[in-house]
């Protein structure tokens, strides 16, 4: 096992990088991408100086470290707010929005087409083709006043 680790080249530790990074695209984490990174500049520092094992095993060591701690302090500090905070709530994209009924509200149920969609709405009995807009949602049903009533 030792001679193993004695006779490390540039090839093992971008191997060591390539699973490195097959094991964080499975898990996700992120951290395994440092680790990764720091298994890349040993194989090119080890390639441009030729040092060895000893010190192959301290850089190796010393960047992912660094690397893991930069990551988690930049992480910390980043903004996580979205830009788009109704991107995977599809209903509430259409809060604000007006649209023509294509079903008549009748006892308070009727249907908007959006897009390429057809949803339920709730409201104020109202006839085919007024306007209305989306107010809330609950559930899968939005939530609809009329326009001009």
């Amino acid at each position: 096992m030792m001679e193993n680790i004695v006779n490390m080249t540039p090839w093992h530790w971008l191997s060591i990088a390539v699973v490195m990074l097959v094991i964080e695209m499975m898990v996700g984490t992120v951290y395994m991408l440092w680790i990764s990174f720091a298994a890349a500049v040993t194989a090119a520092l080890l390639w441009v100086f030729g040092f060895g094992w000893e010190m192959q095993i301290l850089v190796f060591t010393v960047v992912s470290i660094l690397s893991v701690i930069a990551w988690h302090k930049y992480d910390l500090t980043r903004d996580k707010t979205s830009t788009r905070p109704n991107l995977n709530k599809r209903g509430h994209q259409y809060i604000g929005r007006t649209f023509q009924l294509s079903h008549a509200i009748e006892n308070g149920v009727g249907k908007i087409n959006v897009d390429d969609s057809t949803w339920k709405v709730r409201g104020n009995d109202a006839p085919v083709d007024t306007k209305v807009k989306v107010t809330g949602i609950e559930g899968t049903e939005l939530i609809v006043e009329i326009i001009g009533a």
